[in-house]
């Protein structure tokens, strides 16, 4: 593994930047938002535009990962990203700024979807899995620590320092792995076709999903989507090279439950920090510092129980550890049902523990599950469709939320009439994020009953034989 030290490290890097920049934005909303003179929820379309283009272009990054070698891919992605955070501190108002985070999406979705294969395919059989965990333990350090530097930093610094510190880091990753010896491509041509149309098509329903409360033109430009996106889906079901591997997926019960599940459990908790920071700052008044110390309870609770989950995956089974953590979570929701202005923080803490624990008992058993239903040839290709299932409904999640905060916010910033509003959005979509929970727990028990007809087929076949 030493071999390819460097490479991990800007892995790694690249891995804690990126979480890090996307916790440390809910906490930054306020002071953008007085920068730019608008209001708070108006600064939701800064993070919409960066999640809607990351995972509208997630399917031609992958594309042009396997035309162009992974390599190459990521570099392209580190670099122009890098620099894309520095033209943020840039952008004099919320449009501009919105246009760059979009831009800059993309440019992540490069990273995205190459990381793990560069380590399956350079890293050693026998340092693979820990270089993996590596990895991951940067994504979730990222989300720990984030709460708190990025408030420590709003508080002193200001809120484009954040930018600097990634640009820096992801320009920093770059020049760690330019001397990588380059990979040979594994496809010789490209669909420019259906990759063109996967982007337009998930940029367009999830931006016409965020702003058609806000302008009423959207709908119909939503409509059309949806039936394009119909449309797309069947030639890509047909295609004998897809993009989206349909048929794959659909032909195991199991994959595609657990793919669901996972789908609506980050649609449900990927705005829960961004709720809890306005609740505290716009609402109760809290500094950046204070909010960050605060939120810094759940995101360490994940990183202890994705620890654990490994090891009670193998005494209990994952598909009961699924279940375990998705009705956690509902709990940790339904918990904050109760939520007002004048709530004790007690409230808000019960809540990050249940869904700390139950998001750590609930992501990597799911993993094992899609991993484990399918052959060693199609390790790939299950990686590549579960970050595509976390991505979108992560961009759903953003995308219905911007669309809520501007339909049910009216009144002017700081007013009583503001903090109503707010506090009427936010239980609006803890609302949201319970059915959602509801319908994941739904998933993972047909996962686990599919689960269990599967081992009980191949015990079977194994007593015939």
């Amino acid at each position: 593994m030493r071999k390819h030290l460097k490479l991990l490290i800007a892995l790694c890097m690249t891995s804690f930047l990126t979480s890090f920049m996307g916790s440390s934005l809910n906490i930054a909303m306020p002071f953008i938002a007085q920068d730019y003179h608008c209001s708070p929820e108006n600064v939701t379309w800064m993070i919409n535009a960066f999640t809607a283009s990351s995972a509208a272009f997630l399917l031609a990054s992958s594309a042009l990962a396997n035309r162009f070698g992974y390599l190459n891919i990521f570099l392209t992605g580190a670099l122009s990203s890098g620099i894309l955070s520095f033209a943020v501190t840039l952008a004099q108002d919320l449009l501009s700024g919105s246009l760059i985070r979009g831009i800059q999406g993309v440019a992540l979705s490069l990273v995205f979807c190459t990381a793990v294969a560069l380590i399956s395919q350079r890293v050693e059989r026998e340092y693979r899995s820990f270089a993996i965990a590596y990895n991951v333990s940067s994504v979730y350090a990222g989300l720990t620590l984030s709460p708190l530097i990025s408030g420590l930093i709003v508080d002193t610094l200001g809120w484009r320092t954040m930018f600097y510190i990634t640009a820096v880091g992801l320009i920093a990753s770059y020049f760690l792995t330019y001397h990588e010896p380059k990979d040979k491509p594994i496809a010789d041509k490209m669909p420019l076709g259906r990759m063109f149309a996967s982007f337009a098509l998930g940029l367009i329903i999830l931006l016409a999903l965020s702003g058609y409360t806000s302008y009423s033109y959207f709908i119909y430009i939503l409509l059309i989507g949806i039936v394009a996106l119909g449309v797309y889906l069947g030639i890509e079901y047909r295609s004998h090279e897809p993009l989206l591997p349909l048929k794959f997926i659909w032909g195991n019960n199991v994959l595609k439950y657990a793919l669901f599940a996972s789908t609506f459990h980050y649609f449900a908790s990927f705005v829960f920090t961004l709720l809890i920071a306005m609740h505290l700052q716009l609402i109760l008044g809290y500094a950046a510092a204070t909010t960050g110390m605060i939120l810094m309870v759940q995101p360490f609770l994940m990183v202890l129980f994705s620890t654990l989950s490994g090891k009670l995956s193998h005494m209990v089974g994952p598909q009961y550890l699924t279940i375990t953590g998705m009705t956690l979570c509902l709990t940790g929701v339904v918990v904050l049902f109760w939520l007002t202005p004048e709530s004790s923080l007690a409230l808000i803490f019960t809540a990050q523990v249940f869904l700390g624990i139950g998001f750590g008992l609930f992501s990597a058993p799911n993993t094992v599950i899609v991993m484990s239903s399918v052959a060693p040839q199609q390790y790939a290709m299950a990686s590549a469709v579960q970050s595509i299932s976390r991505t979108v409904g992560q961009a759903t999640s953003m995308a219905v939320l911007t669309a809520l905060l501007h339909y049910t916010i009216n009144a002017a910033v700081g007013t009583p009439t503001y903090i109503t509003e707010l506090s009427g959005s936010i239980h609006l979509s803890l609302t949201m994020s319970s059915v959602s929970y509801g319908v994941g727990l739904i998933f993972c028990l047909l996962c686990l009953k599919n689960r269990v007809a599967v081992v009980r087929a191949r015990r079977a076949a194994a007593a015939t034989d």
